[in-house]
């Protein structure tokens, strides 16, 4: 049984490409500890095509930019997670190396023949992938390309992240000060290790100043693979959705991800206005409950913040601590 929901298993791969004096190359990459030869991947992320999100990974793993084929080109079965994930392949034609990206300083780079690359590759559906290049280009045509711009621009990115369960073991205390219960510790952990795995990467947190908002955020934090911008605001504890819905209009338009970590009922009504569309049996299991520790992933189309309002997104997922395996 998978350990994680199902659209975790759908990624989407780069095969680099170049054409030259000395005949077709391929670039590789290595993997984050350098002890194996892969290409750009990475899950297909919310709001985004397959391909469009193998070129983020391409620019963001590899530092490259080129023309991607409209069609993948063969997908193969790679095991992870508890389950196994099918990697659509996008070759693309590069045209920019950059000197510097994103994940420079964790990996390398080389540029190899169809063979080479397929030797040094320990996965056999990924080498055999590889070695059809060549057979597929003779038969590709070129206006089956569309070109990726040379910045990627995904869509915007709202999370709702209700506070894992907190303790009532001190009755005399006030609610704003309750801490988690040993269960919502567990949650914490759990929520950490899928936010790990499904790539969760918000610019901004937003988080109730409440004392279970806090520790929960603080479980979750290790997650982010990147500085995060923190801030803990007393309006989350005590607002309403129209309310966060207004401070939502006032985050500036260079943040693209905003995670907002509160309180039930809030975050359900908010989370229910805000949805028009998406994932049909994640958003009857919102409409019915939003369980603590549970968080939910809004795709937002809009360019700016200030134009939130009510139907403006789409429920990309929605996934609950216990559910995770």
């Amino acid at each position: 049984m998978a350990k994680y929901p199902d659209w975790i298993y759908r990624q989407s791969a780069v095969l680099p490409y170049r054409r030259g004096a000395s005949g077709l190359k391929v670039l590789l990459i290595t993997s984050r500890k350098g002890k194996r030869w892969i290409l750009p991947k990475g899950i297909v992320e919310p709001g985004m095509t397959a391909g469009t999100s193998a070129a983020k990974e391409a620019l963001e793993e590899a530092g490259i930019k080129g023309e991607i084929w409209e069609r993948s080109l063969a997908s193969y079965a790679d095991k992870k997670w508890g389950g196994t994930c099918a990697v659509e392949v996008f070759p693309m034609q590069v045209s920019v190396e950059l000197a510097d990206w994103p994940e420079a300083a964790i990996r390398r780079r080389e540029w190899l023949t169809v063979d080479e690359a397929a030797a040094r590759i320990d996965k056999v559906g990924l080498r055999n992938v590889v070695l059809g290049l060549p057979k597929a280009m003779t038969t590709h045509d070129d206006k089956g390309r569309h070109y990726v711009a040379d910045t990627i621009v995904p869509p915007r990115v709202l999370y709702l992240f209700r506070h894992a369960k907190s303790s009532w073991d001190e009755p005399g205390l006030e609610d704003f000060a309750r801490p988690l219960a040993p269960r919502g510790e567990r949650a914490g952990e759990a929520m950490r290790n899928y936010m790990k795995v499904a790539d969760v990467r918000p610019r901004l947190v937003l988080c109730s100043s409440a004392v279970r908002t806090r520790q929960t955020l603080d479980a979750v934090l290790p997650a982010f693979d990147r500085d995060v911008d923190v801030a803990y605001e007393n309006g989350l504890y005590h607002g309403g959705a129209s309310d966060l819905t207004k401070r939502l209009r006032h985050v500036p338009d260079e943040v693209t991800s905003i995670m907002l970590v509160g309180h039930n009922p809030t975050l359900q009504a908010l989370a229910e206005s805000l949805v028009d569309g998406g994932d049909a049996e994640a958003m009857a299991r919102l409409q019915d409950k939003f369980p603590t520790g549970a968080l939910a992933t809004l795709v937002y189309r809009q360019d700016h913040w200030r134009d939130v309002e009510p139907g403006a997104c789409e429920l990309h997922s929605f996934v609950v601590p216990r559910e995770l395996g």
